[in-house]
């Protein structure tokens, strides 16, 4: 094995004092990354202090501003030049991870009086989760999970970094979120150090929590790490925001994590994927319920994490985020888009549940996000989705055997219908 830098073993011992259940939880990577005093760190002194010429920066100038092609800076051309063309910081820039920060803390009434991380940008959810795959995951650690999941999971977790998945079924009997198999799944491992990950706006289902199912979520977790476990809870957050149910929890589970019990630790990873309509700028952040003593080492093993693949995140990117956050009709065209989906949620809904269709189909309980995802009482979801897609043009995600999901967010609400009277068609034609 390689020996330590000792800029690794520094923050090591750093965190270790200030933080003991994050530097137990802490993959061998974790404990050997490191942000090295390079380029980066001269370069900063530089900026600071260079006053005549800096010739440290990767970036070419002219005129003293930066070198750049008309073609592309007429497509923002409303924007300083070095807030496109620029290297972003390492974890994002400040203003923006600030500015999400009050965005979370006044979304997540929870939160309040808490300790609460400046948010880390990274580029887009999955490359969040692949930090802190790198960061906490070694070979076979257990990572506990349902059995409903977005793919990527097991892609970035088990394929990638190892962990050994423990999955419970998603749902009870009563088609609620099966809070009792989650603690029993918890309460029979036997592993010193747990890892565990939630995701509510459920995808591929849309199933959300109410506030008794988020109370016995954490109450199991706490049981677990009353008995000396050391966990580390990742909360997917990608669709935060879209409920479109009254009756279900309208904020993060994240809130109630924060400080629930010394050993567990607990991150939260959103972004404007989706709260904030940008999917392809790729900006997502990393918020971590721990304290400024904790954060410090942290981020820089982030920093060098990051900075041994991305990089960091586009500039250009999250400058567009922030702008559309300070402009003032942001909050008004979120709220419409926002009620667009909800429309089309509750259409996809009032069809899906029709008596005609009982025979064809079980629905999942639906009150958030993207989806809706049908149980297929008959016939097989692939031989469904083939022909959905190659006789009517139609296409739908195909889950196991039995399970269909349709995005309802990319259909309009005049086409709702059309779409699940087909696949009823098609199901009752094989």
């Amino acid at each position: 094995m390689q020996d330590l830098n000792p800029l690794a073993i520094e923050l090591n011992e750093h965190l270790q004092d200030s933080a003991p259940v994050v530097s137990a939880l802490l993959s061998k990577l974790g404990k050997r990354i490191y942000l090295p005093k390079g380029i980066l760190s001269q370069t900063a002194e530089a900026n600071a202090k260079a006053h005549r010429f800096n010739a440290t920066r990767a970036i070419a100038l002219k005129d003293n501003d930066m070198m750049h092609l008309a073609v592309s800076r007429e497509f923002v051309s409303g924007l300083p030049l070095e807030s496109i063309y620029g290297y972003a910081p390492v974890l994002g820039q400040p203003e923006l991870r600030e500015a999400w920060k009050t965005h979370l803390l006044k979304e997540n009434p929870s939160l309040a009086e808490t300790a609460l991380s400046l948010p880390i940008v990274t580029s887009g959810m999955t490359h969040g989760f692949s930090l802190l795959a790198e960061l906490f995951v070694d070979s076979e650690d257990t990572l506990v999970l349902p059995d409903k999941i977005w793919g990527n999971y097991r892609l970035i977790f088990q394929t990638k970094a190892g962990a050994n998945l423990q999955t419970y079924p998603f749902f009870n009997t009563a088609k609620g979120f099966n809070t009792h198999g989650f603690r029993e799944t918890l309460l029979n491992t036997t592993d010193e150090k747990l890892l565990i990950l939630l995701n509510f706006p459920h995808n591929p289902t849309g199933y959300a929590i109410t506030h008794t199912e988020a109370q016995h979520i954490v109450d199991a977790i706490v049981a677990r790490a009353d008995a000396g476990c050391r966990i580390l809870v990742m909360i997917d957050d990608a669709y935060a925001g879209l409920w479109y149910d009254a009756s279900v929890m309208q904020e993060s589970l994240f809130g109630l994590l924060v400080g629930c019990h010394p050993n567990v630790v607990p991150i939260k990873i959103d972004g404007a994927t989706k709260e904030e309509y940008a999917w392809g700028l790729r900006v997502a952040f990393m918020s971590f319920g721990l304290g400024e003593a904790a954060m410090q080492p942290l981020e820089q093993k982030l920093s060098g994490l990051i900075r041994a693949n991305t990089s960091g995140a586009s500039q250009v990117s999250q400058t567009l985020i922030l702008e559309a956050m300070k402009a003032p009709g942001h909050a008004e065209q979120k709220r419409h888009n926002y009620e667009m989906l909800k429309a089309r949620a509750l259409k996809a809904k009032e069809i899906t549940s029709d008596a005609r269709y009982t025979k064809l189909w079980e629905v999942y309980p639906s009150h958030a996000g993207y989806f809706m995802c049908l149980n297929l009482k008959s016939g097989d979801a692939e031989v469904v989705r083939q022909q959905l897609l190659e006789e009517h043009g139609i296409g739908t995600i195909a889950l196991g055997e039995t399970e269909l999901r349709v995005a309802y967010s990319c259909l309009e609400e005049s086409d709702v219908e059309t779409v699940f009277e087909v696949i009823a068609r098609v199901i009752e034609g094989l």
